[in-house]
């Protein structure tokens, strides 16, 4: 019997015969050296509904916690103040239609928002007083992103290479306070704000400002600080601690997921995830956004034309073949596209909004189902097994690979956590299923059910008996469990035939 370890996170190759390994709403972990296994894997928090406009079934576009701690949020046209027992006050109407990523900023005074119009909005943090933004001076045109340095908001100007900036701790404008991207000629895509220093992604290079203390204008291009690289998805960008993070393209090429730290850029994305991208025929409208739990520090992009979200986790990003995951929402047609869009950290709470019916949810990682519209839905886990290609020679006794010949598997006993899941509705234990191919991943058999044990039967362990014979096994479990159920890894009894 061999121990058949896991490690990191999603990772199904150009081709199967490499790597066949999905992970479906399972987060791993890395364990202590003196660890049974390198990693374990946990479910994904839960979504736990706090509030939804019954009127407004619109997409959350924007989620906002203010620097004075209130929270705000954007559903379809609506604006509104969030309070800390998740009542939503209706306190503005955006004068434009859409379904795009808003964004907000604040100077401790009031809130700018803007949503990709022409139209830009303020909220007094004092009050919630809503209003459009009036810029005389015909400075202001609408912006796709807004941020904040040293008293100072800033905004792109749609549609050329420049960006612009408001009066020091003031919502006003001054005609001057406009600068051009330099170093490269193509159009800016988005500003954003990161160490202390503006970063301006451009449709294919970037490049760094810093706050000079100019008296005519305040920034000034950073020396010998470039980013060869542009944005490929205006919605991408987030930030988490001192990193960017972005979907990219540049002139050699587009999709692949780069990091910004400090001045040293890097590719997070691997070459299964570039795959994936490859096949979405859009990925222009993809969305970005970061969030801390539990320890773990996420990028999460979701691609909403393909239906697919995933999520790098920093504290793996050493190595970014194992620190990729994939986020599904159990729909009615089978695994969809997660319901989260935006996410952010207010009231001490994880939240995250609805691409869809309005609905705000905490990210609740005791929660084991999700509470979606009126129903609560079952998340379903799915993590698959590296290729099986050595097991004990049947002559010798040994363990060695099989180099071609055939191999049997005699039994399949499953690292799981048991006797923690609650009964189901009929009485009957929670269960697991196993599937396996025989063709190196390409096709899959029916999945073979076991149970996890009634609530305290500490000593259950699934197993399978005999999968047949072939050359290389792939196996893949899964479940939609109502409780804990951890995975640390298998056992099989595997052996080598001569003939």
């Amino acid at each position: 019997m061999a121990r058949l370890d896991l490690y990191g996170g999603s990772y199904e190759a150009r081709s199967v015969i490499a790597n066949a390994q999905r992970c479906v709403n399972y987060f791993p972990e890395v364990n202590r050296k003196d660890s049974p296994v390198p990693f374990t894997y946990y479910q994904r928090p839960g979504l736990r509904k706090l509030v939804r406009d019954a009127a407004n079934r619109a997409p959350v576009r924007g989620l906002y916690r203010a620097s004075n701690g209130n929270g705000y949020c954007v559903i379809g046209q609506k604006v509104y103040s969030i309070s800390p027992g998740w009542v939503l006050t209706h306190i503005g109407t955006l004068v434009a239609a859409g379904t795009t990523p808003v964004s907000f900023i604040d100077n401790g005074i009031e809130i700018w928002l803007v949503d990709g119009s022409t139209s830009g909005y303020s909220i007094i943090l004092a009050t919630n007083v809503f209003s459009v933004v009036v810029d005389a001076t015909g400075t202001f045109t609408g912006a796709t992103r807004v941020d904040y340095i040293d008293t100072f908001m800033i905004w792109n100007v749609p549609g050329t290479n420049q960006f612009g900036s408001t009066l020091s701790n003031s919502l006003s404008f001054n005609a001057l306070y406009v600068a051009a991207k330099t170093a490269f000629p193509d159009p800016l895509v988005v500003p954003i704000i990161n160490r202390h220093e503006i970063i301006l992604l451009g449709q294919l290079k970037s490049e760094i400002w810093y706050n000079a203390g100019n008296a005519q204008f305040p920034f000034a291009l950073l020396p010998g600080a470039y980013i060869e690289h542009g944005c490929g998805a205006p919605y991408s960008p987030a930030t988490a601690d001192i990193e960017l993070f972005w979907l990219s393209q540049d002139l050699q090429g587009d999709r692949m997921i780069l990091s910004q730290k400090g001045y040293d850029t890097r590719r997070i994305s691997n070459h299964a995830l570039e795959w994936a991208m490859m096949q979405m025929a859009i990925v222009s409208d993809a969305i970005g956004f970061t969030f801390q739990q539990g320890g773990h520090v996420y990028y999460e992009i979701v691609f909403p034309s393909a239906g697919q979200a995933w999520l790098y986790d920093a504290a793996l990003g050493e190595e970014p073949t194992m620190a990729w995951h994939q986020r599904c929402w159990g729909g009615p047609n089978g695994l969809e596209r997660p319901r989260e869009r935006c996410a952010a950290f207010m009231y001490g709470t994880n939240v995250v909004g609805d691409y869809a019916d309005g609905t705000i949810y905490a990210l609740d990682i005791s929660r084991y189902y999700d509470e979606v519209g009126d129903a609560e839905q079952n998340i379903p886990c799915v993590k698959g097994f590296p290729h099986i290609v050595q097991g004990m020679n049947n002559t010798t006794g040994r363990p060695e690979l099989a180099d071609g010949r055939n191999i049997q598997i005699h039994q399949f006993l499953l690292d799981f956590q048991v006797g923690e899941a609650p009964l189901d509705a009929a009485g009957n234990p929670a269960e697991v299923w196993l599937r396996w191919s025989r063709d190196k991943g390409k096709t899959f058999g029916t999945e073979v059910l076991q149970s996890v044990g009634a609530p305290g039967e500490y000593m259950t362990q699934p197993q399978w008996a005999t999968a047949g014979l072939a050359r290389d096994f792939v196996f893949e479990i899964g479940h939609s469990i109502r409780g804990p159920a951890a995975l640390n890894s298998a056992w099989i009894d595997a052996t080598i035939l001569n003939n």
